[in-house]
């Protein structure tokens, strides 16, 4: 791969090579996310939000684009969101599982991507649910050791390419251990990716199984960390113009909302104070 790929934006990945099959794709990728997706629903018990009714597949006007979403709650999970929009026919997938935690534990919320522009596109993070830079015990307790080192190692494969974003909001929001990467679409990448979040999956669990609650005075405080940072990357994603273009300002704005999890921050909102 051309090593300057990692300030192309993936608009002008997707102009070099509209139209390619990437169905085949699609289905390996779906199919590790589903693993993930479907053992976080049974760990938590999560619950499918009405909000997600009629979404389970849904194509633009055109019917140039497709996707599905399903937005869960549960008791620990403020909100988690599986879904995907792309079409496989043509170069684009956009597939995610975002999962924000509830604000009587402080374990770092879970980011999951899989891409295609035809290129393979992979992003896996913590997201730290604090400001990293003034708080160094919570950057020791889940940034350093084996986190550290397994991304040090990954990063270290050089068919890897970082990818970086173009919206600064995005970038601001990564943390220490954030993987963001681009390289060829293959099934030999995917293995790779597959085994990377395998470990990293298996880690967030275990903090989770482990965390120690916050104070009940410090959590309205959280909560309206958790949710300005949600409302505030969701709106600044540059994706964002992709279903805009597609479905229109007012269907993407509400596309976009359900994605964020505004109903459910409306509902809750104030919930500890």
């Amino acid at each position: 791969m051309n090593k300057q790929s990692d300030v192309k934006t993936i608009h002008e990945f997707l102009a070099d090579n509209p139209n390619v099959d990437v169905s085949k794709y699609w289905e390996r990728c779906w199919g590790i996310h589903s693993k993930i997706a479907d053992r976080i629903v049974s760990y938590f018990g999560a619950e499918l939000h009405p909000i997600s009714e009629g979404a389970e597949y849904y194509t633009s006007p055109d019917e140039q684009m497709e996707g599905a979403f399903y937005g869960y709650t549960a008791d620990k999970v403020d909100w988690f969101v599986r879904s995907w929009i792309g079409n496989r026919k043509a170069s684009l997938i956009d597939m995610n599982i975002n999962v924000t935690l509830s604000q009587d534990i402080d374990v770092p919320n879970l980011m999951l991507i899989f891409g295609t522009i035809p290129n393979l596109l992979f992003y896996a993070d913590y997201v730290s649910r604090c400001d990293l830079k003034v708080n160094e015990a919570y950057s020791d307790k889940y940034y350093e050791g084996e986190a550290n080192q397994d991304y040090i190692d990954f990063r270290a494969n050089t068919d890897f390419v970082w990818s970086a974003s173009h919206g600064p909001a995005i970038r601001a929001m990564q943390s220490p251990v954030c993987s963001s990467y681009i390289t060829e679409l293959n099934d030999e990448h995917l293995d790779a990716c597959e085994a990377y979040l395998e470990k990293f999956v298996d880690r967030w669990f275990k903090w989770v199984e482990d965390a120690e609650p916050i104070p009940e005075e410090k959590r309205a405080a959280q909560q309206e960390y958790d949710f300005t940072y949600r409302e505030y990357s969701n709106r600044k994603d540059p994706m964002n113009v992709i279903p805009e273009r597609i479905f229109g300002k007012e269907q993407a704005k509400f596309m976009l909302d359900r994605r964020a999890g505004i109903v459910q921050m409306d509902a809750d909102r104030g919930k500890w104070s």
